[in-house]
């Protein structure tokens, strides 16, 4: 666990207080997300994994479909699956997440959910869905990812979350994707323009950016299209992550068969 600052302890318990209640109002929810830190019970930089501030996760919402069947894949506490049931009306939805803490959390924030304590590795066992949403952990993760997942897998490369992409697309018929922006071809975040690295038009890539090696290998090997969002800037709320300030795109792949 990482040392927190007073501050930090003062607020995580006061989202652990809230959480002792048998029911909590929207506001005390939204409270909860604010101020229960994941660094508290759990060593997050060696899992690579960080929770999605609540302004970065509704914006979010506004690149998902309405009303549709969706899994949260590396779930957390279910902010994600949280904004897509309250604001875009996903009432069938499903949250993976490995460690039973956030699952106990989650349970409390979005009972709505069906909640399943497992490895996105189990994919064959979820049923299939109109969409998958995820804030993956980022990066090169110790995976424990089995032979017969491998074999399975068109993409060879380490890079967690661009397995739980590959992953997504066994399951559901579209994607979309909070990722480090070294993960995709995008340049907009944090800049002052779109730029998109695939396309040799100086319009579009005016400096002549290289798409990063590992993406280019991911697109390769699973023959993936990148989807850009909306036009949402994450760079907006990259104070507004706890441990760390990362630059991030929102990605949408469309994963049914052409």
């Amino acid at each position: 666990m990482a040392k927190l600052s007073k501050q930090e302890i003062k607020e995580h318990n006061i989202a652990v207080e809230l959480l002792q209640k048998d029911k909590l109002t929207f506001e005390e929810k939204l409270t909860v997300f604010e101020k229960w830190n994941e660094s508290a019970t759990s060593v997050n930089s060696e899992a690579g994994a960080f929770f999605t501030p609540h302004d970065l996760a509704r914006d979010f919402s506004l690149n998902i479909y309405d009303k549709a069947k969706s899994i949260d894949l590396c779930a957390g506490i279910g902010i994600l699956a949280f904004v897509a049931y309250h604001y875009r009306e996903c009432t069938d939805i499903t949250c993976i997440e490995l460690n039973p803490t956030y699952i106990e959390v989650g349970k409390k924030l979005l009972p709505e959910a069906k909640w399943i304590n497992d490895s996105i590795f189990n994919y064959k066992e979820f049923g299939h869905f109109d969409q998958a949403i995820s804030n993956p952990p980022f990066g090169k993760i110790k995976t424990g990812l089995d032979k017969e997942v491998q074999k399975d897998l068109k993409y060879k490369g380490a890079e967690f979350d661009l397995i739980a992409i590959e992953i997504a697309s066994k399951i559901a018929d579209y994607g979309c994707f909070i990722l480090p922006q070294q993960s995709t071809p995008f340049r907009y975040s944090g800049a002052q323009f779109f730029m998109d690295l695939r396309e040799q038009s100086k319009g579009y890539n005016p400096h002549g950016l290289q798409v990063p090696n590992k993406v280019q290998k991911f697109i390769e090997e699973t023959g993936f299209d990148y989807q850009f969002n909306i036009g949402i800037d994450t760079g907006v709320y990259r104070d507004h992550w706890r441990g760390v300030s990362p630059i991030c795109e929102i990605v949408d792949f469309d994963f049914k068969p052409k």
